[in-house]
């Protein structure tokens, strides 16, 4: 709760005082002229439609995500909040999936939060990636960091990065939050597709989106996946 906007040096980094993951916070980064100050090279947000008020005609911004398979992001969400929150901690998994909520990324990227939603708002979430995002895949790690740092001009600046990079992308990311997945004969799975069937919709086309982007990129280099 600083009254100005300056950096905070951290173990892990250099950080910007702000907290663009709620919308309280996203109206103090604005009132501290977060972007205006160029303090941050990259912000990390859930808020799409908000934070664009954070940006004005000198001071533009590029959006780039991550998608991820709706079953997997919900089932791992489980798991992860298990671990702080006392009242997922007590629910089974088929509790959790019928009280947290549906579609969470269509209903992100519109601002649909509350009430119901329809294909209008599918329509107008695929539109909003289409025109504005460069799209990420969970499932193709390698390929999007490549692209994220060709388009954003990210370049690391020595092989210790790279190595730390590798270590975060790849040999720590199975541990970070490990959990089980249910088989696929198991009924879970099609309450989680039938309660979001519009994010599964529009999964489907951030993968279309994302082969069609890669027009956008020079040809991939050889990287060794781990």
């Amino acid at each position: 709760m600083d009254d100005r906007i300056l950096t905070v040096k951290k173990p892990n980094g250099l950080f910007v005082n702000v907290d663009l993951y709620t919308i309280e916070g996203i109206d103090r980064a604005k009132n501290l002229g977060f972007v205006q100050s160029n303090l941050a090279e990259v912000g990390f947000t859930p808020f799409v439609n908000e934070s664009s008020m954070l940006f004005d005609q000198n001071h533009r911004g590029r959006i780039f995500t991550i998608m991820r398979n709706p079953v997997e992001r919900i089932i791992s969400l489980y798991y992860f909040l298990r671990l702080m929150d006392q009242k997922v901690k007590n629910q089974s998994l088929d509790e959790f999936i019928s009280t947290f909520g549906e579609n969470w990324m269509v209903r992100t990227i519109t601002g649909s939060t509350v009430g119901p939603i329809d294909e209008s708002h599918l329509n107008a979430a695929k539109e909003v990636l289409r025109r504005k995002v460069l799209i990420g895949l969970l499932d193709e790690k390698t390929e999007s960091f490549r692209r994220f740092e060709e388009f954003l001009g990210f370049n690391l600046p020595s092989p210790l990065s790279d190595s730390c990079k590798n270590s975060i992308l790849y040999f720590n990311w199975h541990v970070k939050n490990p959990h089980p997945m249910p088989d696929n004969s198991d009924p879970i799975l099609a309450k989680i597709q039938k309660a979001n069937s519009l994010d599964f919709q529009l999964y489907e086309y951030s993968k279309q989106l994302f082969q069609e982007q890669a027009v956008l990129f020079s040809p991939s280099k050889q990287r060794m996946d781990y």
